[in-house]
C-alpha cells in the first residue's frame, strides 16, 4: 500500500491507453471516484513495466512465457517531471489492484477492480504491441 501520494484517483473505471503522436510515450486515464476524469503520461518504459506487472498478476500461469517474448525499452531520463517514469502494481486483499505511478519526486495512485485491470491490460497490450509480442517487424513469404 502507498504511504503518501500526491494525487489519488481512487477506484477507477473506463480506463484507456493511447500512444502520443511522438510515439515515445503513452497517455493512460479513466474515471475516478466521484466521476472525475484523470489522465497521466507514461514513458514507454513505465508503460512496459506496468504491462509486465499486470501480466504477472492477471495471468500467473502464462506470464513467464508471455513476458519472455516481448522487447523492452531503455530507461528514460528523469529530466521530464510531467511524465510518469515508473509504475508499480500491488494486489489488494479484496482482489483488486493498486497502481502507483512516479513522476519525479511525486506519485499518483489509482485502484482497479479485477475486471477493470483486465480491460486496462488489454488496452496497454494493444498500445504497446500492436502487431503482437514478436515486435514491429513483419516477414513476407515468396509466392
Amino acid at each position: 500500500m502507498v504511504d503518501k501520494t500526491d494525487q489519488t484517483y481512487g477506484l477507477s473505471t473506463n480506463l484507456f491507453v493511447s500512444r502520443k503522436a511522438n510515439g515515445e510515450s503513452l497517455v493512460v486515464g479513466g474515471i475516478g471516484e466521484n466521476q472525475s476524469r484523470w489522465a497521466r503520461v507514461l514513458s514507454q518504459r513505465a508503460a512496459q513495466t506496468l504491462w509486465y506487472h499486470l501480466t504477472r498478476c492477471l495471468f500467473p500461469e502464462k506470464s513467464e512465457m508471455v513476458t519472455a517474448l516481448v522487447s523492452t525499452s531503455p530507461l528514460r531520463a528523469d529530466n521530464m517531471p510531467t511524465i510518469t517514469t515508473h509504475v508499480s502494481v500491488e494486489q489488494r486483499l479484496d482482489g483488486g489492484y493498486d497502481l502507483v505511478g512516479m513522476v519525479g519526486d511525486q506519485t499518483w495512485w489509482v485502484q482497479l477492480t479485477d475486471f477493470e485491470a483486465r480491460r486496462f491490460w488489454t488496452a496497454l497490450d494493444i498500445a504497446l504491441y500492436p502487431v503482437g509480442w514478436q515486435g514491429r517487424r513483419s516477414t513476407r513469404t515468396k509466392q
